[in-house]
């Protein structure tokens, strides 16, 4: 987040501004500087004498976790957002190979740590962010007891910080058709990255900023720490509703929000004549991830909100790469945007050799965003010469290409839903199928699944949600006749669900999505089976 001396900057030139709004809890920057200082020499008093110091948070979006990062922030020590719906193993190896000296949960997600064998050890101080000290609460043993965050504090004034620790930061890949690896980056850049996002965004200390995205995802993170870093008033909110978001965009006068798909899905469903009314006429950019947009997500933010939605690209290991704002996003596909100050994009053909714009390759990405390997092993980079002259690159999974206009469109990717053959022309297929139904006006959202199993055999499974209740035919039609047209090689299963769950780096939970529907759509199948050797007796 920031750290202690930014936040006692912004507080001497109005200690009684609100820093930090979390439902009833608003921190001035006054209060704010001294609860960070606060925890900070808690933090500071459990420091261990040698070895990597690494904090983890597996947490909603409040002002406790707020606080905790900045007070790892003026510590020096890197605070590395997890997810979780996480599998357990995954999981699991994450902590093994961070090591974390602190991990901060709250009440919600405190259940998935303990259910994992505790790869962290004994010394790795867990910390209760919305627990409090009570008397007699001695029903788990002491060492698996998580410390309540009110017992953090330290009643002695932070009087000089520890030394320098060597910098170092995180994020956990959102790759889920492989292991889960984390990119690391021992270069510090978030005074640049500060820079460029005021200057893409025109972020101001007037600004009242909404955070509902989860923290752990890279943009929001990145945004919510400019909003905080320039002197703005941050609203944090934890898995709001659609009438919630509502509420909270009306009553703090934001100005400025990132939501993930979900959330942003259900505040457009919101009833027209609903009240409050989410357009404001205060909010004037409001960012989520693009990769899971379509026409309806587009065109009904330009009607219920005006013109403030803007997409963003981007992943743990490039940062947030790619935007688009609301103009564009009216005739532009999914999967596209310019790319942000501070990132360098090339498209690269069999050789590895750069492209000229226009033509479509494997995308590579440079910039001061661009982690440095990853924690686990080699990562796919080059020294490329584009311009300036020569340049370190971290080649992608992704194919894409850069038109006359300098616009960046991904057209195929080589990580996501399990495929037998990646990189095949069926798979660039069904990437194309993808965008081809986000541009669908009758359905909100999709998932395109590519399978092998017993029953289904090599098969793509396409579950959707309707532009609304009782049009479900409709979508199924047309989702059909357009699998069918794409990729007539593969059988199409398309059913209609109310919801489809995604990660905080807003990438589809296939896994789960497909737990849920696989039994439904093998049961359809066992029945028309059933109904048709009755017929045919």
């Amino acid at each position: 987040m920031i750290k202690l001396d930014d936040i006692r900057r912004h507080a001497a030139h109005g200690a009684t501004r609100d820093a930090l709004i979390d439902g009833q809890v608003r921190l001035t920057w006054g209060r704010f500087g001294d609860t960070v200082e606060s925890v900070a020499a808690g933090l500071a008093q459990r420091l261990p004498d040698g070895g990597p110091v690494r904090a983890v948070f597996l947490a909603g979006n409040t002002w406790q976790l707020a606080v905790a990062m900045s007070a790892c922030a003026t510590l020096g020590v890197s605070c590395t957002g997890l997810d979780a719906d996480t599998d357990p193993d995954a999981l699991a190896a994450v902590l093994t190979r961070l090591e974390p000296t602190f991990v901060f949960t709250d009440a919600d997600r405190r259940a998935v740590l303990d259910r994992l064998v505790r790869p962290t050890g004994p010394e790795a101080l867990h910390i209760l962010l919305d627990g409090a000290s009570r008397a007699g609460d001695d029903s788990t043993p002491a060492r698996r007891r998580p410390l309540p965050f009110d017992r953090l504090t330290s009643a002695e004034p932070l009087r000089e910080l520890p030394a320098p620790l060597p910098y170092e930061s995180f994020a956990i890949s959102d790759d889920d058709a492989g292991p889960v690896r984390i990119a690391v980056r021992r270069t510090p850049s978030e005074g640049r990255h500060l820079v460029d996002l005021v200057d893409e965004f025109g972020l101001a200390r007037t600004d009242v900023h909404l955070a509902s995205a989860p923290l752990a995802q890279h943009s929001a993170l990145a945004l919510t720490r400019t909003a905080l870093g320039v002197g703005a008033t941050v609203v944090l909110a934890d898995g709001a509703d659609g009438p919630a978001l509502a509420a909270l965009l009306a009553g703090e006068r934001v100005t400025t929000a990132t939501v993930g798909p979900a959330a942003l899905h259900a505040l457009l469903a919101l009833p027209a004549d609903a009240e409050p009314s989410p357009r404001t006429g205060h909010l004037r950019f409001l960012a989520a991830p693009g990769r899971q947009l379509g026409t309806w997500a587009v065109n009904t933010a330009w009607e219920r909100l005006g013109p403030v939605l803007h997409t963003t690209l981007g992943s743990p290991e490039t940062g947030l790469t790619a935007v688009l704002g609301p103009e564009e996003l009216l005739v532009s596909p999914p999967h596209s945007g310019r790319t942000t100050l501070g990132t360098t994009v090339v498209v690269l053909g069999e050789d590895g050799r750069v492209l000229p714009r226009g033509g479509t390759g494997r995308l590579a990405f440079a910039g001061h965003q661009v982690m440095d390997g990853y924690l686990d092993g080699d990562a796919p980079f080059a020294v490329l010469d584009h311009g300036p002259g020569e340049e370190r690159f971290l080649v992608t999974g992704q194919s894409g290409r850069i038109d006359e206009t300098g616009r960046l469109r991904v057209t195929g990717r080589t990580t996501g839903v399990p495929v037998q053959e990646r990189g095949s022309a069926v798979d660039a297929e069904l990437f194309r199928l993808e965008s081809d139904l986000l541009n669908l006006p009758c359905l909100r959202d999709t998932a395109v699944m590519r399978v092998s199993s017993p029953v289904l055999g090599d098969a793509i499974v396409v579950p959707f949600i309707a532009v609304a209740v009782g049009r479900e035919a409709t979508g199924y039609e047309a989702l059909s006749a357009a699998c069918a047209r794409r990729v007539p090689s593969l059988a199409a299963h398309v059913i209609a669900v109310d919801t489809i769950p995604y990660s905080p780096t807003g990438r589809i939970r296939s896994g789960e999505l497909l737990d849920a529907v696989l039994p439904i759509i093998t049961l359809n199948l066992q029945l028309e089976q059933s109904m048709q050797q009755e017929m045919s007796t």
